[in-house]
């Protein structure tokens, strides 16, 4: 009997003491990405993380993230809002491991997204070449769609920043499908709610039409400068610049030398809106109205859905880089235009190599660069060269610049 109560003692101590020993600590070996805004999902790899996401937190330097997923190996975490730069922690069961530095891109923060010396070269990230950047939209995909106007092509890039040709080859005048197609400086491009892509091919003095698939045609004028309305190959341009769409699938043309805005239905259609005096940029907001900038005359208008035409900023002909309001504001020849969901405007201040934004009551900032040059950065420690158009991706707190003379795609984080 008395063996048997020792066995059944040393059985009871044995299970006790491996109910109560404790989880392994865990590790963090690397992170990815290593930088980001708020809202950035990281993934963090390690060891002995376990699969119980409750039991799991993680810090962005010392700012507690949302934890996703996690496996022994490996989890994910959203970076929160006001991080700032530091060291990513994680806890489990009440013990921190530290991990790599995370670098949070705040309001402000320009990076290079793609691009790098001038030329041409397919590739990743900086390890892309363009020649000269003139246009810049977004799709719904998160791609990016570039005018390389120099090279004659436009070029897509991924949200990973893999860069690609979508269409273009050698200099000309050819419609086709993808490198068969030919483009003479395409300048702007805008995207329908469909997915098609409007060109303002500028000295083949055309609006060319570019399908999700890659197939070019030329939706209006015909390779002649002139000033003339009418359908399809027509009518006549003279250097178009800027190109928007509205919700109705019109595309809009800022006819440079003409000094005209044109209307250009989705059948061809060239009628004129208005006579704006060396219009550039043009974009819509939300609801409808046209906002568009004069080049040499330093302004921000405004075109009403109800046909009103009106001063946002800057005064004619007198150029600088004030910030203020309204008219009291100076740019220096402003070119691309966006607005995003809130009544703002973000406006490429071309000569003045900045970035500036408008709010909804005409208030002009400088947002982001300063001097001509090309360095990362916040705000006005950033440089650019002659920065000349932008889209948005207002969903991912990001703009997408065209930063012509560096021959870049940079990213502006808005925060």
């Amino acid at each position: 009997m008395a063996l048997l109560c020792s066995a059944l003692i040393f059985s009871s101590c044995k299970k006790d003491k491996e109910t109560t020993s404790p989880d392994p600590v865990a590790t963090v070996t690397s992170i990815s990405p290593l930088s980001g805004p708020k809202n950035t999902v990281v993934t963090i790899t390690g060891t002995n993380f376990g699969a119980n996401t409750t039991a799991l937190k993680v810090y962005f330097n010392g700012v507690q993230g949302t934890v996703q997923t996690a496996t022994a190996t490996q989890l994910t975490a959203t970076v929160p809002a006001g991080a700032s730069t530091g060291a990513v922690k994680v806890e489990k069961n009440s013990v921190q491991v530290t991990g790599p530095v995370f670098t949070y891109l705040g309001n402000g923060e320009v990076t290079t997204f793609a691009g790098s010396s001038q030329g041409y070269m397919d590739g990743t990230g900086t390890a892309a070449r363009f020649n000269i950047t003139s246009g810049i939209v977004r799709d719904a995909a998160g791609n990016l769609f570039v005018c390389d106007r120099d090279n004659n092509r436009i070029r897509k890039i991924t949200p990973a920043g893999v860069v690609t040709t979508f269409a273009g080859g050698t200099m000309g005048f050819a419609d086709g499908t993808g490198t068969a197609a030919q483009f003479n400086q395409p300048y702007a491009i805008t995207i329908d709610a469909a997915g098609n892509f409007y060109v303002g091919d500028r000295i083949n003095h055309a609006i060319r039409k570019i399908t999700a698939a890659g197939v070019v045609t030329t939706l209006a004028g015909n390779g002649t400068p002139g000033s003339q309305n009418g359908t399809g190959n027509a009518a006549r341009f003279n250097e178009p610049i800027g190109v928007a769409a509205d919700a109705a699938g019109n595309i809009y043309v800022a006819d440079y030398i003409n000094g005209l805005i044109r209307k250009v239905t989705p059948a061809g259609v060239v009628t004129t809106l208005l006579n704006s005096g060396q219009v550039f940029g043009l974009t819509f907001d939300a609801v409808g109205n046209l906002y568009y900038t004069t080049y040499s005359f330093h302004q921000v208008m405004k075109y009403s859905t109800t046909a009103v035409v009106s001063v946002v900023a800057g005064q004619s002909g007198t150029g600088g880089t004030t910030d203020g309001t309204g008219q009291a504001a100076r740019f220096y020849f402003p070119a691309g235009i966006i607005a995003d969901g809130n009544g703002n405007l973000y406006v490429c201040d071309a000569f003045n190599h900045r970035i500036r934004k408008i709010t909804a009551d005409g208030v002009v900032t400088t947002f982001a660069g300063n001097n001509m040059g090309n360095s990362d950065g916040a705000g006005t420690a950033a440089g650019f060269n002659l920065p000349i158009a932008l889209c948005g991706d207002f969903a991912n707190n990001a703009i997408y610049i065209a930063d012509f003379d560096n021959h870049r795609v940079r990213k502006i984080i808005i925060d």
